[in-house]
């Protein structure tokens, strides 16, 4: 079933939170909820009742195929386009979808982190 957008925004930060060496805030705005794994953003949530969005980071050619795959998966405002993904609600946006994206993009950006960094986190949790 797809998701609407307080459910979409609900799966993303719960997953996120679940997540060993997150942090959150609202760094850019107040409506703009940013997770980071040991200072690195990896997903940003819109808590905005009329552009309900979630942001991640994904590989390269991930973010084509998505962005194909779905019509509510767009390139990311105000990142990298080629790196990042906005998905907002709709068809095909599942609650599954979401938590893969999530998990996904913390397991992009902790990868790059420094191995002192990155061997501490336990990387089953949230599992």
């Amino acid at each position: 079933m797809s998701l609407g957008g307080p459910e979409l925004e609900a799966v993303a930060n719960r997953v996120a939170r679940a997540l060993d060496g997150v942090t959150e805030g609202y760094p850019f705005t107040d409506s703009l909820l940013v997770h980071k794994v040991r200072g690195r953003v990896f997903a940003v949530v819109t808590e905005n009742p009329d552009d309900p969005l979630v942001t991640v980071k994904v590989d390269p050619e991930d973010a084509g195929a998505l962005v194909r795959q779905y019509e509510s998966v767009g390139r990311a405002r105000y990142f990298d386009k080629r790196h990042w993904v906005s998905v907002a609600p709709g068809p095909g946006v599942t609650a599954s979808l979401v938590e893969e994206l999530v998990r996904d993009s913390y397991d992009t950006v902790a990868d790059r982190l420094p191995r002192r960094e990155r061997d501490t986190l336990d990387r089953s949790r949230g599992r």
